[in-house]
């Protein structure tokens, strides 16, 4: 039991139990007793309370998130301060985080990959347009939730992303390593292992890294060191995806390897043209399969264009992510 568990905050917020534990943060499962419901409460371990500049930050980068107010973005409640802590509460979410699915299944279904992609995509685009950058794009921060037991079939899966504005906090306060969050380094864009500014093709990048994973079932770039990670990031161009799964469609690898370029300029523009980009190959997807679908010989259907095929599409135990 942590220190936490069966402390009520602020008279409402129980919290029972611990989720997960990352550099800069512990989420607990908690109820609140006034509205009656699970939430996610993120305890910011690292902000110094008597770093009055980090708190501000946190406070107001807190009431941005809140107010981003998309469907798939994780849903801020309220902001606590108690017992010289900071929590954050939060939207629960029943499902996993995309890193455990990764892990537990290691290559998803394209067409898995292109809705997920899709609907970050669709968060950022307004994210973007407000100015406002995630800065920590990773498979631990996309929560998983679906209305039916495939994520392959039209809407029966919904993205979550959550972390907003947290990594600033963390570079503000002096918690980072040189601009590297420990444990996040296979995402950074080439920018941001360099030192450089960011922009919101940043974010695009990271989630080209995201990809990656999903198909291949690890990052583009692995290293010893965090360090050694973020070089290649910065000047190394990544293995070919289909060198770790000869199934992944030509047109998704394009998309990948294009959110994947070094210069934010050759990626997408934005996130609303990449979305664009992802709908348009997931509907070509599509028709190829059901133009299989009538070929007798059922060796001629890529395996990775079935939905529902064995293991594919399926959720298993909820989660939280860790960061």
């Amino acid at each position: 039991m942590t220190q936490f568990e069966g402390t009520l905050i602020a008279g409402r917020y129980e919290i029972r139990e611990h989720i997960a534990t990352g550099g800069m943060a512990s989420v607990f499962k908690t109820w609140d007793h006034r509205v009656e419901r699970l939430v996610a409460m993120k305890v910011l371990r690292s902000l110094d309370k008597n770093d009055l500049r980090a708190v501000e930050r946190f406070r107001r980068e807190a009431r941005a998130a809140a107010a981003l107010a998309h469907p798939n973005a994780v849903t801020i409640y309220d902001f606590v301060e108690e017992f010289g802590q900071y929590f954050l509460v939060m939207e629960y979410i029943h499902g996993p985080t995309l890193k455990k699915e990764i892990l537990d299944r290691r290559h998803l279904h394209a067409l898995e990959t292109l809705e997920i992609a899709a609907q970050v995509c669709a968060v950022l685009q307004v994210a973007h347009t407000r100015g406002f950058i995630h800065r920590d794009i990773k498979p631990q921060n996309i929560m998983l939730a679906s209305s039916g037991a495939t994520v392959t079939s039209a809407g029966s899966l919904l993205v979550k992303l959550t972390d907003f504005g947290i990594v600033r906090v963390a570079e503000d306060a002096g918690l980072t390593n040189s601009g590297i969050v420990l444990g996040t380094a296979d995402y950074l864009s080439p920018e941001q292992a360099r030192g450089e500014k960011l922009t919101a093709s940043s974010d695009l990048y990271s989630l080209g890294v995201v990809m990656f994973e999903m198909l291949a079932g690890r990052p583009p770039f692995i290293g010893p060191t965090a360090v050694s990670i973020a070089m290649q990031h910065a000047s190394t161009y990544p293995p070919p995806l289909h060198q770790f799964n000869a199934n992944v469609p030509p047109a998704l690898e394009q998309i990948v390897m294009k959110a994947l370029e070094k210069e934010p300029e050759d990626r997408f523009l934005s996130a609303a043209e990449m979305q664009q980009a992802l709908r348009q190959c997931a509907k070509e997807l599509q028709l190829q399969a059901r133009a299989h679908q009538t070929v007798p010989s059922p060796q001629l259907v890529p395996h990775n264009f079935q939905p529902g095929a064995s293991g594919q599409g399926q959720f298993h135990s909820p989660g939280y992510g860790q960061h």
